[in-house]
């Protein structure tokens, strides 16, 4: 579904180049939840902005499907870390805003947003403004938004970092159900390890800066997973240990 290869980023600051990412290599494939792990500072959401077509690598290709990344696309869908809803437009209108922009009649917009609502349990409050939400609420009617135009590929830069741990433990889960029904390609970047081994079939991790892949994991453990087991715990010593930082 996507491929990397021989990604390189820099930055130019104060007139010195600074390389974020180095020989970057990954494929991913279609259906998978792949989860991208690193310190802060590197170049995690820089990798994933470059896969929505936000930015782009200083040398090297990502393909979607054998066709060169060239720019954003309604292919993949991006849930940021901060919401990113519309203030001035109620739940219901904020999820129907991508279709509205694609020309979809009113009511088979209004129906199909209706149905991501309801998945993620918000069918209630479609009336409501966005600061009426709590900030896991908000996070679902993001995803929804992401969902509701049929992306290939859900891209998510630490979506649950700001939650309290019991809505974050909550949201994971509603992920993980969200995903199995849908069968998309998840990219999840994010700094948690517990978070990375409860939702990923594989999880890719990053060095500090310049980023490059030290190691990946398969999870093959059953989901939805129990956080209590021996093997979970095992995992999620083994990745930290391949980290060059306490997370």
């Amino acid at each position: 579904m996507i491929k990397l290869e021989n990604i390189t980023k820099n930055f130019t600051r104060d007139g010195s180049k600074q390389v974020i990412l180095q020989d970057i290599n990954l494929k991913v494939d279609e259906g998978e939840f792949l989860c991208i792990v690193g310190p802060s500072g590197c170049g995690k959401t820089t990798l994933l902005r470059m896969i929505a077509g936000l930015e782009f690598p200083t040398t090297g290709h990502i393909l979607e499907k054998d066709t060169e990344i060239s720019g954003p696309s309604i292919e993949r869908g991006y849930v940021f870390q901060q919401y990113s809803l519309f203030p001035w437009l109620n739940i219901l209108e904020n999820v129907t805003f991508g279709l509205e922009l694609k020309g979809m009649e009113e009511g088979e917009r209004v129906k199909k947003a209706r149905e991501y609502l309801k998945m993620v349990g918000l069918s209630a409050v479609e009336n409501s403004s966005p600061r009426e939400l709590s900030g896991g609420m908000k996070q679902r009617v993001a995803i929804a938004r992401s969902l509701v135009n049929n992306p290939h590929v859900l891209l998510m830069d630490e979506p649950f970092s700001a939650l309290d741990v019991q809505t974050r433990h909550k949201l994971q889960e509603e992920l993980v159900r969200i995903w199995k029904e849908e069968q998309k390609t998840v990219i999840f970047v994010t700094h948690n390890v517990d978070e990375a081994v409860f939702l990923a079939d594989r999880v890719v991790v990053l060095s500090r800066n310049p980023g490059k892949v030290i190691k990946t994991f398969q999870i093959k453990l059953k989901r939805i997973r129990d956080r209590t087991t021996t093997q979970f715990q095992e995992l999620k010593k083994d990745i930290t240990i391949n980290l060059d930082v306490e997370l």
